[in-house]
């Protein structure tokens, strides 16, 4: 989930529920709202060019019904209400979003991992959202590899049950070695075969194809191998992580084999668009014609 600058100032949390719906973008049809209906964009890569709190209107007017974002606090103590309120302003869902996680492969930081995740589950039930990510691999100085990895599973292993008593999904992140440096879980190994151990119903896999690529390449085989531990997927071409179209991944293939191996929750759609251009980014995702 890392990339573009999280803190953006939000205004009062009067502002943000008076904030009226907008109406949708000119010359788009019902027919484009059905074929977004299998995505949700995410507001801290898309409409860059207005405050976070304008974000949620945007994506009504580009027919998107359904979002996903970064941390809940923007810098400023924004609270799950302020952004629930947007979402209803605005007749969108939540997805899933991504809280701030302590470095927990570290087990002196397991308190502070309990705490977060109590944290997210109310944040989530705000929102009305049955999922979040969870990060906070980032390699601990003096630990061995090994000492880590057991130290992030007994992390995790903790969480389990909180999260199964809450019917709340935590969607465990891997990064890539190329420009997410410095992490433990990296592609498919050994993030799949951890959460296959973790054995709880609300601990998966966020698969974001981005990384992935990144990282592991052989995109469809390998996701077709643990779809069954795939909570959330999103997407994002390589080079560049602008919108399907704009790299090497064709995502057309590459979505329906998603779609084929089972999985049928939405499509994060966690990429920057060329050129800032929101407008030709929805193009572009309804040329694909996959959904």
């Amino acid at each position: 989930m890392t990339g573009p600058n999280r803190r953006h100032a939000l205004g009062t949390v009067a502002a943000l529920a008076g904030l009226a719906a907008s109406p949708g973008a000119k010359g788009q049809s019902r027919n484009s709202t059905e074929k977004l209906s299998g995505y949700a964009v995410n507001l801290d890569t898309w409409f860059k060019q207005v405050p976070f709190e304008q974000r949620f209107a945007l994506a009504k007017q580009h027919n998107f019904k359904f979002i996903e974002f970064w941390s809940v606090d923007r810098g400023n103590g924004t609270k799950a209400s302020a952004l629930r309120a947007l979402c209803d302003a605005n007749d969108l869902t939540v997805t899933q979003f991504a809280p701030a996680w302590p470095n927990f492969a570290d087990p002196a930081k397991l308190p502070d991992l309990l705490k977060t995740t109590e944290t997210a589950i109310a944040d989530a039930r705000t929102l009305n959202c049955t999922q979040f990510t969870v990060t906070g691999h980032s390699l601990v100085g003096g630990m061995s590899r090994e000492a880590q990895l057991a130290g992030y599973l007994a992390g995790l292993m903790r969480m389990a049950p909180m999260l199964e008593a809450a019917g709340i999904t935590a969607l465990v992140e891997p990064f890539n070695r190329v420009n997410h440096l410095n992490h433990l879980l990296n592609g498919s190994q050994p993030a799949l075969p951890m959460v296959r151990s973790v054995n709880s119903p609300r601990v998966k896999l966020l698969w974001d194809f981005y990384h992935m690529q990144l990282e592991d390449g052989d995109l469809i085989e390998k996701f077709t191998a643990g779809a069954d531990q795939v909570a959330h997927v999103q997407i994002g071409d390589v080079p560049g992580r602008h919108q399907p179209g704009t790299g090497e991944v064709n995502h057309a293939n590459l979505l329906k084999a998603v779609r084929a191996a089972g999985y049928r929750g939405k499509i994060g759609l966690e990429f920057m668009p060329l050129d800032q251009d929101d407008a030709k980014a929805v193009k572009d995702m309804l040329a694909l014609g996959v959904s």
